[in-house]
C-alpha cells in the first residue's frame, strides 16, 4: 500500500497543512493568540485566485494575475486583522485575541455565502501526468511539493536567523522590554499578521487545486490548526512535522477504511495529543540565540 503515490500524495496534502500550520505558528509564537480564521482566509484567497484567473484569461499571465489578486486581498484581511486583535484588544488578553479570530471567521464565510454563493468550481489547471519509476503520477502533485519544499525552508530559516524571527519571538516573551530594546513592535506584529495571512492564502490556493474552490474548503484551516497544536504552537518545525503526520494518517485512514473517516482524523489526533502529550510533540518553547 505503500507506493510511490501514496506517497507522493501524502507528502503534497502535508505542505498544505504545514503552510496552515506555519501560518498559526506565526501568530502564536509572537502574541499568543490562537488564529482560528487561516481556512477562512484560504478560502477566500480560492476564490480570489479563481475570478482573476478567468477575468485575465486562463494562460499563464492570468494564473500570475489571479494569484497577485489573492495575496493582497489576504494581505489586506491580515492588517484588518492586526487592527481588530491588536489594536480592539489593548489589554492584550489572548483569550479575548483568540475569540476575535473565532468572529473573523465567521464573518469571512459570510461574506463568501454573499459574495459567492456557495459556488463549487474547478481551478483551470491542466499540468497533466508524468511517468516516475513506472507510476504515472500528477504534475500538480510534484508541483506542489517542489513549491512546499522551497516555501518551507525558507520560512524555518527566516524564523531561526533573521532579524524578523529573533525579534517577533522576543515579542510575546516582554513586549516592554522589546520597545526598549529598539524593535518596532507595531511594525512587527503587523508584517506577522500580513505573513500569516499570506500563508493561509497559499495553503487555501494549494488545497482548492487539489480539490475545489468552495465554501467548504475553509474546512481545511482545522488540519493546519492541528497540526500546529501537534507541533507545540511556538515551534514551526514541529509543526511541520505535525502537518506531515496528520497527513499521512488520514491517507492511511482513507487507504484502510474510507475516506469519510478521514475527516475526524484531526479531532482524534487532537484529542489523543491532549490527553498524552498536552504541550505538543516538540514539548518546548523555541529557543533563539544571536551569537
Amino acid at each position: 500500500m505503500l507506493t510511490l503515490s501514496f506517497a507522493l500524495s501524502t507528502l503534497a496534502i502535508g505542505v498544505v497543512y504545514a503552510v496552515l500550520a506555519l501560518a498559526v505558528v506565526f501568530v502564536y509564537r509572537a502574541s499568543r493568540v490562537l488564529v482560528f480564521c487561516v481556512g477562512e482566509i484560504g478560502a477566500v484567497a480560492a476564490y480570489v485566485l479563481r475570478d482573476g484567473w478567468v477575468i485575465a484569461g486562463t494562460g499563464v499571465q492570468g494564473f500570475l494575475v489571479g494569484v497577485a489578486a489573492a495575496l493582497a486581498v489576504a494581505a489586506l484581511i491580515g492588517a484588518a486583522l492586526y487592527l481588530l486583535v491588536e489594536r480592539l484588544n489593548p489589554g492584550g488578553d489572548h483569550f479575548i485575541g483568540t475569540i476575535l479570530t473565532v468572529a473573523a471567521g465567521v464573518v469571512l464565510l459570510g461574506l463568501l455565502a454573499a459574495g459567492w454563493g456557495g459556488e463549487i468550481s474547478r481551478l483551470p489547471i491542466r499540468l497533466g501526468f508524468t511517468t516516475i519509476a513506472g507510476t504515472r503520477v500528477p504534475v500538480l502533485t510534484l508541483t506542489v511539493i517542489a513549491i512546499g519544499a522551497v516555501l518551507l525552508t525558507l520560512v524555518l530559516a527566516l524564523l531561526r536567523h533573521s532579524d524578523f524571527g529573533i525579534e517577533s519571538q522576543a515579542l510575546s516573551s516582554n513586549r516592554g522590554l522589546a520597545y526598549l530594546r529598539g524593535i518596532p513592535v507595531n511594525r512587527r506584529l503587523l508584517s506577522i499578521w500580513v505573513l500569516a495571512a499570506v500563508f493561509s492564502a497559499i495553503g487555501g490556493m494549494l488545497s482548492a487545486a487539489f480539490s475545489s474552490v468552495s465554501i467548504e474548503g475553509a474546512s481545511v484551516g482545522l488540519s493546519g490548526i492541528v497540526a500546529a497544536i501537534i507541533g507545540g504552537l511556538t515551534n514551526p518545525a514541529g509543526a511541520v512535522l505535525g502537518a506531515f503526520l496528520l497527513a499521512l494518517a488520514e491517507n492511511l485512514t482513507t487507504a484502510w477504511f474510507d475516506a469519510r473517516y478521514s475527516q475526524v482524523v484531526p479531532i482524534l489526533s487532537l484529542l489523543a495529543l491532549l490527553i498524552v502529550r498536552p504541550r505538543g510533540i516538540g514539548n518546548r518553547v523555541e529557543s533563539i540565540e544571536r551569537v
